[in-house]
């Protein structure tokens, strides 16, 4: 993609205004407002302010949920982005220069266009900020293209009104998934790009990798600054029933951030036994579906989550660590067979006293009270305490399609042990209400100590929604819980490809830039 430069949009507003300090002398100063100035963030303006002396700028946009920032730039020539205004509206947004020896307040005017027809219709169902997480509500969200997927992530408030969004339909595919880093910026991943924005949509960097790798699902941020990625292989393949299959989705990469270089290379099927495709309802290929990944710095080690056979520790080293997944069907690593035994890499499920439960819970064919395996599971993430937490789809629940419900379910894990405990669960009680047979996330909210659970695929009949909830980790109680209904308006609306929205995934965040 090549980036347009700067468009100043004909209707931008000027106010060049001379007022009176509170020490009574005269202070100059021009505002500027351009707004979605790089054209994919139309929630957003960029302020341009000359002042007499250097100052700070404090920008507020006005509302029932006004969003405030200030900026200690300290310069008379000044750059101030505007996040957070409302669509369809005339905002007011008050600016502060704050300089030496007093400061000057004005009130300038942003009129905004209205968010697109395809954008969900959001409900806020429950709302207890006392007990919530700070911030607001972002969503990794992908709208049908007649087959393909346009992607639009946004962030929308307390009250249902979305305050920002990136319209991303310039990349022509799906870009995901949408991370918000630490220093602000936005990263997300096309099959063989990586976009980096800030929060007006500025493009900040556009590093390509290697073609014959193909991202997807997953990219995080390591430590070092460097990127960990799901990707597929052009050229790969796995041998099933004595015939050649080319695979997909199957490897892990390092990839430097930088310059796109492929620095380092896991390859799932070494590990693994494609042949079992208990779970594999899409094409002989896709054996392991790999959708997620967590990062552990303590010891350097990957949690994979692959939707068709469960989740799965690696060292950095690339040797398995175990297989947190139904024991049946498990036989030789390998992309030929040929590799060593996978069943004493297995975690036997136990109970809170340590003992193993009945061997229909370990084989998968049946369920205990407090014990489940995840099935068609997404999002893996590691706890404070150690523990790992997955959001547990429930897709062909104990290889069978009549026990529908999804959750957030945490594991304890004893490596030396080789066994498994669950130790918490939200969503089974919900029932066929929370049953999301594909995408969806879970995150720990380290603030409030709650976790945030969003089921990104909800049909009922015809109508498809989503749900995101933030549950008390120590209650269980819902705290916050919002219904986003996805229209799936360029789309056929069958559940092929790029033909329904989606919700990926959803994230607390403050918006700010």
């Amino acid at each position: 993609m090549v980036f347009k430069a700067f468009s100043r949009l004909a209707g931008s507003l000027i106010f060049i205004l001379l007022l009176l300090s509170s020490c009574g002398s005269k202070f100059e100063y021009s505002i500027k407002s351009t707004l979605n100035p790089y054209n994919i963030s139309p929630l957003t303006a960029l302020l341009e302010i000359e002042t007499e002396k250097p100052c700070n700028v404090t920008v507020k946009v006005l509302g029932e949920i006004p969003v405030e920032q200030t900026f200690n730039f300290n310069a008379a020539d000044l750059e101030i982005p505007v996040v957070g205004l409302y669509p369809n509206t005339l905002n007011s947004v008050v600016v502060t220069m704050a300089y030496e020896g007093g400061q000057v307040i004005d009130t300038i005017e942003i009129k905004t266009e209205n968010t697109p027809s395809h954008f969900p219709d959001i409900t806020v169902n429950k709302l207890n900020r006392d007990e919530m997480e700070l911030g607001m509500h972002g969503c990794d969200l992908h709208f049908a293209n007649n087959g393909k997927f346009n992607s639009g992530p946004i962030i929308f408030d307390d009250q249902g009104q979305v305050r920002w969004y990136l319209d991303l339909s310039f990349a022509g595919k799906m870009v995901s998934p949408f991370h918000r880093l630490k220093d602000g910026t936005i990263l997300m991943v096309s099959r063989h790009t990586i976009y980096e924005f800030d929060m007006l949509g500025k493009p900040l960097k556009e590093t390509k990798i290697n073609t014959n790798y193909g991202m997807h699902h997953d990219v995080l941020v390591l430590p070092d600054g460097n990127l960990l990625a799901c990707v597929g292989i052009r050229g790969q393949f796995i041998s099933l029933d004595g015939k050649k299959v080319k695979s997909d989705s199957d490897f892990i990469t390092a990839i430097d951030r930088k310059s796109g270089k492929i620095l380092r290379v896991w390859d799932l099927a070494k590990n693994l036994d494609v042949s079992r495709k208990d779970l594999n309802f899409f094409r002989p290929g896709d054996w392991l579906h790999m959708n997620g990944l967590a990062f552990n710095p303590s010891d350097n080690s990957i949690i994979v989550s692959g939707k068709n056979q469960g989740l799965i520790k690696i060292s950095w080293n690339d040797n398995l660590e175990w297989i947190l997944a139904p024991h049946k069907g498990w036989g030789k690593s390998g992309r030929d067979g040929a590799g060593f035994d996978t069943k004493p890499f297995l975690l036997t499920a136990v109970d809170a006293e340590g003992k193993p439960y009945r061997r229909s819970v370990q084989d998968g064919s049946d369920s205990a009270e407090d014990f489940d395996f995840p099935w068609g599971l997404h999002a893996p993430l590691l706890l404070p305490n150690g523990n790992v937490m997955v959001f547990d789809n429930g897709f062909f629940r104990h290889f069978e399609d009549n026990v529908h419900y999804s959750r957030a379910v945490e594991y304890k894990i004893n490596e030396k042990d080789k066994t498994a405990e669950q130790v918490w669960q939200y969503g089974k009680e919900r029932g066929e209400e929370f049953f999301s047979t594909i995408v969806s996330d879970v995150d720990y909210l380290y603030n409030s100590n709650n976790v945030l659970v969003t089921a990104g695929y909800l049909k009922k009949g015809t109508k498809l929604s989503a749900k995101i909830v933030e549950v008390d980790y120590e209650t269980g109680n819902e705290v916050f819980e919002a219904t986003l209904d996805l229209k799936s308006e360029n789309g056929n609306k069958t559940g092929s490809w790029g033909q329904t929205d989606i919700l990926y995934r959803s994230e607390r965040m403050e918006l700010k830039y």
